[in-house]
């Protein structure tokens, strides 16, 4: 005879019809089939809705799985008269999270978002990727939900961005990738929104003044029309990067100034990210004499190669960081502006110092690959060059990317080379591989 306990659980399951009794499977079984309908529902959101409908002829039980995925995934190019019909079908289902992506150019240009479109008390996260769709909401946007916006290659004028930040309250960050038209950026009155990523890499893409008192993260990368940051006063962690394969000298002074602006209007930054370029305008102003600002970093993150193109900059940048605690280094082949061109900023009587003489030109590094001895004494020349300018260190992290570092046995040669330097300095000091 069944107990009490047992009669419950019988009495429980065909109360709950959702309910699937988890079987093992023998040796070899599909085992997928055993799992929850919750977890299907979550692995087909991960592939197009197309080839999520065609699980229905599986089985019985896979009929009606598909209906429940948490997104859709439809493609545009099959679709371009009921765009607005399936965005109205969304947003009327009261989706959280929705992405709005349109790479045909001939129909982006001639598209306009529907009204209902900027009318959405659900929506959390946007995505909008429209090549050379121009913005231009033509009622007041209403985004009152919203906590996440990206725009990419749109073309978005000032009084659009105002109309847009004005109907989100509660924006908490924000997402502008090659937008077009954007000329200047005004967050003032958007104190919720915190974090802000700008890409400029598409030529004459925007903003170029940003002024942004409350964010606290900053992620600016650039290649062409320099930026200019009025207010961010709240900032505590800054990636700045630039794009910039040549120079002109024409443009030396241009670049210096707008790099050693963007590090002074930075004074307040806690963790700061930089990459090659921007070191190596940096060096250029160093070397031309031209004064750095104080600043606060606790943490610097570099992404660069041991050129010497870099060291001027670098070193001035740790010497006006008094209070840096800890420096992690990427060793990655990043933009790079060539020697050739970055000396054309120089004035004839400017060279590089003495100091960076250990390290190798552009050219001489490729040489350089593969030979551990020479390797070796490269990274002891950055490690103590960093030691030698830092008077607060504490830690140094330096990952060793590329194939060549694989060899177990040289990579703990540089362990021991580390410890050594660690112990003399007082200084923790570590190497990590990484895949770049």
């Amino acid at each position: 005879m069944a107990s009490r306990r047992e009669k419950r659980g019988r009495r429980k399951r065909r109360r709950n019809p959702n309910h699937r009794k988890l079987i093992k499977p023998i040796d070899g079984a599909d085992f997928i089939n055993y799992m929850p309908d919750e977890i299907l529902h979550h692995i087909l959101s991960f592939i197009p809705t197309k080839l999520a409908m065609r699980t229905c002829v599986l089985s019985r039980r896979w009929r009606h799985v598909w209906c429940e995925t948490p997104c859709l995934d439809i493609d545009q190019s099959r679709f371009e008269d009921g765009i607005d019909s399936w965005i109205e079908f969304a947003i009327s289902r009261n989706v959280p999270k929705l992405s709005v992506a349109i790479l045909d150019f001939e129909f982006s240009k001639t598209y306009s978002f529907p009204v209902f479109f900027y009318l959405s008390s659900s929506l959390k996260q946007l995505t909008v990727k429209v090549s050379f769709c121009v913005m231009i909401p033509t009622c007041k946007v209403s985004w009152k939900s919203l906590r996440n916006l990206s725009l990419r290659y749109c073309q978005v004028p000032d009084e659009s961005i105002d109309n847009i930040l004005s109907g989100c309250p509660i924006l908490e960050s924000l997402t502008l990738e090659s937008c077009k038209l954007l000329e200047r950026l005004d967050l003032s009155k958007s104190p919720s929104l915190k974090r802000l990523y700008i890409n400029r890499e598409y030529p004459l893409a925007g903003p170029v003044v940003i002024v942004a008192p409350h964010i606290h993260y900053l992620r600016l990368t650039y290649s062409s029309k320099p930026s200019t940051l009025v207010d961010v006063s709240s900032l505590t962690d800054a990636d700045l990067t630039i794009n910039r394969y040549l120079i002109l000298p024409s443009q030396a002074d241009l670049y210096q100034t707008m790099a050693l602006e963007m590090l002074a209007k930075s004074h307040n930054v806690e963790r700061l990210t930089v990459g090659e370029t921007l070191l190596q305008i940096l060096s250029l102003a160093e070397l031309r004499g031209i004064p750095f600002p104080t600043l606060k970093i606790q943490t610097l993150i570099v992404r660069t190669e041991f050129v010497r193109s870099i060291i001027p900059g670098l070193s001035r940048l740790l010497q006006n960081s008094p209070g840096l605690k800890k420096l992690t280094l990427h060793t990655m082949h990043s933009h790079r502006i060539m020697d050739m061109h970055l000396l054309k900023g120089l004035y004839p009587d400017q060279c590089w110092r003495s100091e960076c003489e250990a390290f190798p030109t552009s050219k001489e590094i490729y040489n350089m690959l593969g030979c551990n001895d020479a390797t070796s004494k490269l990274l002891a020349s950055f490690m103590e060059l960093v030691l030698r300018n830092t008077k607060t260190l504490e830690r140094m992290v330096v990952w060793l990317g590329g194939t060549y570092f694989n060899d177990a046995q040289w990579f703990e040669e540089l362990l021991q080379m580390a410890a050594t330097l660690s112990q003399d300095d007082n200084v923790s000091i570590v190497l990590k591989r990484s895949n770049c």
